[in-house]
């Protein structure tokens, strides 16, 4: 069995695996991506709150995996959105990677833009009903 789903390419195995986690959930994928990116911006809100540098740091983490991981998605040839939005949101993603990668990231402004996408995610949802 192992040996057969090597012969799928790795992208179609993991468009598998995502449609696998959204039926699984019983939830969209866009309310799971919402769902992520306000995760993400309670964590950054909470290590501003926070005066310990591990918490930054870790949320600072968590925003970078997030971030990198978005933009490489957007920028996938498989992906089905528009060219336009992908390019946006690659650009959006970019300066977010931008911002954790300086010497002192603005957590703000990374929880701004995680929110930011939060919430085009669930209006998008919202109007899709």
């Amino acid at each position: 069995m192992l040996s057969e789903a090597q012969d799928v390419p790795s992208t179609h195995a993991a468009l598998a695996f995502r449609a696998y986690g959204v039926a699984k959930s019983g939830r969209s994928q866009r309310e799971q991506e919402a769902e992520v990116f306000a995760i993400l911006a309670a964590r950054l809100r909470a290590a501003i709150r926070d005066a310990a540098p591990m918490a930054a740091i870790r949320a600072a983490a968590d925003a970078h995996r997030v971030f990198v991981t978005v933009e490489s998605i957007v920028l996938d040839p498989v992906s089905t959105l528009p060219r336009d939005l992908r390019l946006n949101i690659a650009s959006v993603a970019r300066r977010a990677v931008k911002e954790v990668n300086s010497d002192k990231p603005d957590l703000d402004f990374l929880a701004a833009i995680a929110e930011d996408f939060a919430a085009g995610l669930g209006a998008r949802q919202r109007t899709d009903r």
